[in-house]
């Protein structure tokens, strides 16, 4: 299955590419905005390339009924976190149905030290928390964040990747 997004309203939907082998060029329809559209093959390719460009890590949405597996590279600063809406202000905006998470929903820290680079995951303040290894933080709770730690925010789980070099070499506070 790939994965097309609408250029006209942003809507991101699904087809079975492997019924289109022989074909150089698809037509699609949009189920939100029925805007019609084609691309190439390789467009659809270009799309669904995951190589992402990211020196301070990256999250991984997991796939569940609300929204499919998304990438995002962290950036240094306040990355804020939340459900994409069109004028969305998060700087991770991720493409979801989960009415549960917030259009700004959390917020990771990304800030370089000499020591190590300090990565802070912080509630918003959201209306249904968030969850940092299966524990809700608390109100204006800062709590440091490493390789593979599992975030939920609203019924939406992502995972946390650091760069190898850092792994284990988060700072306390």
């Amino acid at each position: 299955m790939k994965r097309i997004t609408c250029p006209k309203c942003e809507h991101t939907f699904s087809f079975d590419e492997s019924r289109y082998s022989q074909v150089k060029s698809i037509s699609f329809a949009c189920p939100a905005c029925r805007k019609h559209f084609s691309l190439t093959l390789d467009e659809i390719e270009e799309m669904n390339r995951e190589e992402i460009d990211a020196p301070y890590g990256y999250i991984t949405v997991i796939e569940n009924q609300f929204c499919y597996r998304q990438t995002f590279a962290l950036k240094e600063g306040d990355n804020v976190i939340g459900r994409h809406s069109p004028g969305s202000v998060a700087d991770i905006s991720i493409q979801s149905g989960d009415m549960s998470m917030d259009r700004r929903h959390c917020i990771i820290n990304v800030k370089p030290h000499p020591a190590g680079t300090r990565y802070t995951l912080r509630d918003n303040p959201s209306l249904t928390g968030t969850f940092l290894r299966n524990e809700i933080l608390n109100d204006r709770e800062r709590a440091n964040i490493k390789h593979e730690d599992v975030v939920t925010i609203g019924a939406t789980t992502f995972i946390v990747y650091l760069p190898e070099a850092e792994e284990d070499e988060y700072l306390t506070e």
